[in-house]
């Protein structure tokens, strides 16, 4: 069964923007495992509810409660509008709408302590900063260990700094012309050797500069001593890597995601 609840109030925004759907089952008879899903959009467009229905029957199928989030955009279309949505807004409502699961995902089912973060594009660069920066969870009391996993499908989102160096319209619109805003909501830039950070499973395709950009990630997060699970999706185009996850006899991608989130659900 499905509920969708409001994470969080703010007068004069869209709720639909600041809520969260939860798959779950109707008896609760023992806590079961979570995953968060993040949709992708380039933080301007996207919905929780968008292309959905394979994840819900997959996650649910193998006992898991299923969360899909929502979270506030940038404008759709190049903006330079200085009231409009930018970082680190974003991040704040999905660091919001984790806190909130951690509080209240009991009553539905759900095993609070045993979380993973599943997003693709834009959402692939959320789950992958909350897993990294102090400003977010650490901020709401909520260590980033305490998350199980994070799944980042096909995101050139790991370097912001690089991106909007380039001036690539879409990071500006959505990260603006703050440069020290540039370098903290990087995640490749949160990583440090004293901190402990969940494993990560990097989904990568495209072209080799989208390809090694990911792999400058890997490199850094193995630096820091993270656990990380890579695969090179070839065949898939940015929205059908993301798409075909639960797909009957998929195995490309659906397969070893499956087969990181066992492992990491599989730890105490």
């Amino acid at each position: 069964m499905k509920t969708t609840v409001e994470y969080k109030f703010i007068d004069l925004i869209d709720k639909n923007l600041l809520s969260l759907d939860i798959y779950h089952f109707e008896e609760i008879n023992s806590l079961k495992p979570v995953v968060v899903y993040v949709h992708g959009g380039g933080l301007a467009i996207g919905d929780k509810t968008d292309k959905i229905n394979n994840k819900v029957n997959l996650f649910s199928n193998l006992g898991y409660i299923f969360v899909s989030v929502n979270y506030q955009l940038s404008p759709e279309g190049i903006s330079t509008n200085p009231k409009r949505i930018i970082y680190p807004t974003h991040n704040n409502d999905l660091a919001d709408a984790i806190k909130w699961i951690f509080e209240n995902i009991n009553k539905y089912g759900g095993n609070k302590e045993k979380i993973v973060l599943i997003g693709h594009s834009s959402g692939a660069y959320l789950v992958s900063i909350i897993g990294t920066s102090e400003l977010f969870l650490p901020k709401r009391n909520i260590e980033l260990n305490r998350l199980k996993g994070i799944i980042s499908i096909d995101t050139s989102g790991y370097n912001i700094e690089e991106q909007c160096r380039t001036k690539n319209d879409i990071y500006l619109n959505s990260f603006g012309n703050n440069e020290k805003n540039w370098k903290e909501a990087s995640p490749i830039y949160n990583l440090k050797n004293e901190k402990s950070y969940p494993p990560f499973f990097i989904a990568k395709r495209g072209n080799i500069e989208r390809i090694e950009l990911a792999d400058v990630f890997v490199r850094k997060l193995k630096s820091v001593g993270v656990k990380v699970e890579e695969i090179i999706a070839r065949e898939y185009e940015h929205e059908e890597i993301n798409d075909v996850i639960g797909e009957k006899n998929e195995e490309i991608i659906t397969k070893p995601i499956l087969e990181f989130i066992q492992k990491c659900f599989s730890v105490n």
